[in-house]
């Protein structure tokens, strides 16, 4: 149904918004595609040029892992002892620590497999939770 409104025709299921137009396009950017990967690639080549003469000859940048999360269960104990180690760990600082710096479980977690990994462990000889035991004398 269109509707006249200030001698403009208008189309009334659309003009709830005010002619804003549909909700699902608004933040849309109405540059054309090709002129924002101009302008984001010129932004980038700047900034590349000053950072590449910053950083040090053969050292790449490495960006951070993306985290994944995992589901293991651990008994009770295993809980209660990662959880009071990670307290004490952050109780250590007398000043206060970013949120991104502080120690957690899951940190522990993740230094125990940085250690697993450094070991000495032929791991196609382990068959169980009990070879690899004996093999890290626990």
């Amino acid at each position: 149904m269109q509707q006249t409104v200030e001698g403009v025709m208008t189309n009334r299921k659309g003009s709830r918004m005010g002619g804003l137009g549909k909700l699902s396009d608004f933040g849309k950017i109405s540059k054309p595609k090709q002129e924002l990967e101009q302008e984001t690639t010129s932004s980038l080549e700047k900034v590349d040029k000053k950072e590449l003469e910053a950083s040090p000859p053969g050292r790449e940048q490495l960006e951070p892992e993306k985290l994944v999360n995992i589901n293991v269960k651990i008994t009770r104990t295993q809980h209660t002892w990662l959880s009071q180690t990670a307290r004490t760990v952050r109780d250590n600082n007398n000043t206060p620590v970013a949120p991104s710096e502080r120690v957690f479980p899951q940190h522990l977690i993740g230094i125990a497999i940085d250690l697993l990994q450094d070991t000495d462990i032929n791991w196609s000889q382990i068959k169980n939770v009990e070879d690899l035991r004996q093999q890290l004398k626990l």
